[in-house]
């Protein structure tokens, strides 16, 4: 008895000690030849080239600022129906006196900028429409999202 038990443990050593070389063969080995026989690559030649300008910020001008009311207006838009505006761009846009389909309608390249500056994903004014949305609504036409905002199905957090 004891020798089958002295024997299986001796299979079972031979069998680690196989299977580790093994490892070792075909992960670690494989591993260091890869970086002995590794193509060397040739660099493109080297040419003089003035560096390339660095794209300047473009400074905001208060000119730019788009007419706004110093206080809330007795008639104020539900500016959330303009896709891309939530609550809380809602009261930055509140902040800054635009309450009304028309502001955001009028606004030119320059107003945009000026706005895109207080939100906190810039660009958004020109990447989701929104003087387009407002020019439609400003005429008391609709989109298909201000009819989902009217039918209650766009829930804002505040």
């Amino acid at each position: 008895m004891y020798y089958l038990f002295f024997q299986i443990w001796v299979w079972l050593a031979i069998a680690f000690v196989l299977g580790w070389s093994l490892h070792w063969f075909v992960l670690c080995r494989g591993r260091h030849s890869d970086q002995a026989h590794a193509p060397t690559q040739v660099s493109a030649p080297i040419v003089d080239t003035p560096p390339a300008p660095e794209p300047q910020p473009v400074k905001i001008s208060d000119d730019w600022k788009p007419k706004f009311f110093s206080q809330a207006p007795e008639s104020v838009d539900d500016i959330k129906r303009i896709k891309g505006i939530g609550a809380v761009i809602e009261k930055t846009l509140n902040g800054l006196g635009i309450y009304q389909f028309d502001q955001i309608a009028n606004w030119d390249e320059n107003n945009c900028a000026w706005v895109d500056n207080f939100l906190a994903f810039p660009g958004r004014i020109n990447r989701e429409e929104w003087v387009d949305q407002a020019k439609l609504l400003a005429t008391g036409a609709t989109t298909e999202f201000a009819k989902r905002v009217d039918k209650g199905d766009v829930s804002y957090k505040k």
